[in-house]
């Protein structure tokens, strides 16, 4: 008996056959489907102001020259937290900060100070490792009845360089006292001020800022303190007459730009006036007078600083 191919495919075993083919590769495909299709995007992370006492957490109006603080407290329930920022609109939208780090958690306080610019929206933006942001914003509007206040004025300051063996290369601002190397490692806590002179030009600093160990070493150098005060710098607009003649903050908070500070103040020339930050929070302005341009040379300066 001779089969033919036709009755082959026309066989009910053959259907059936292809009938579970059909059916497996439809199965197959189901399953494919299945492992394809996304699951649902996991929630955002949390960002909140910290509450309490201390801390301002809602817009509010307060006079030129305040201090507020201000805490965040950030989480990311589903993925770690992988970048932060700060940012201020006065007029001119700036970054305070803007750095990437990988943690589940983050908790970051902030002291402001009210400029003089009539608003100031503060936003503080956090976004987790899927890529997801959130963020929270705080207004500060300037009080229609800010009073400018007192300032101190310390003049005719004379530091040394790094390698000048007359003169102290450091400088406390509440003693306004001038401080040797070993004097300054004594009092580690009360230095704010550092001066040294680099490859090309006097550069205004301070302990915690990153070059100055590098020209204060051995035993009682930088690198081996325990307390590191930082101040910020500024250049700014401001002439010397106009130095000279304020009385009040006025002219101080109006060079203070919050986003601008740098950790040192370069290219000190005579007729130049840096606006500054203490590790004390207060604003000032310093007017450099003479530059004697070597390391074993000298800066001095007047400044001015809230009282």
């Amino acid at each position: 008996m001779k089969f033919r191919i036709s009755d082959m495919q026309k066989s009910p075993y053959r259907s059936a056959g292809r009938m579970r083919q059909v059916g497996f590769l439809m199965l197959v495909l189901a399953c494919s489907m299945c492992s394809c299709s996304k699951n649902p995007a996991p929630g955002p992370p949390t960002i909140s102001f910290i509450h309490g006492a201390g801390y301002l957490s809602h817009d509010t109006v307060i006079e030129t020259g305040q201090k507020v603080k201000i805490g965040i407290r950030a989480v990311g329930p589903y993925a770690n937290l992988t970048y932060f920022s700060v940012r201020v609109n006065n007029g001119t939208g700036s970054i305070l900060l803007d750095t990437g780090m990988n943690c589940p958690s983050l908790v970051y306080n902030i002291e402001l100070i009210k400029t003089t610019a009539p608003l100031e929206v503060w936003t503080f933006l956090i976004m987790d490792r899927n890529r997801v942001e959130q963020s929270v914003q705080i207004a500060l509007t300037k009080s229609d009845s800010s009073a400018w206040g007192k300032i101190i004025t310390l003049g005719d300051i004379s530091l040394g360089a790094q390698e000048n063996p007359a003169l102290g290369s450091f400088f406390s601002l509440a003693a306004n006292d001038v401080m040797t190397l070993p004097q300054a490692f004594e009092n580690q806590q009360t230095v704010d001020l550092v001066y040294y002179y680099g490859l090309y030009e006097g550069t205004l600093a301070s302990p915690n800022e990153a070059e100055a160990p590098g020209f204060f070493t051995g035993p009682q150098g930088i690198a081996n303190w325990a307390v590191k005060n930082e101040t910020r710098y500024d250049t700014t607009a401001i002439t010397q007459q106009a130095f000279d003649l304020s009385t009040n903050d006025s002219l101080i908070l109006s060079a203070y730009e919050p986003t601008a500070g740098k950790k040192k103040g370069k290219y000190a020339l005579p007729g130049m006036v840096f606006s500054f930050k203490s590790p004390a929070g207060k604003l000032g302005l310093i007017k450099i007078l003479e530059v004697n341009p070597l390391a074993a040379g000298s800066v001095k300066m007047t400044i001015k600083i809230q009282e």
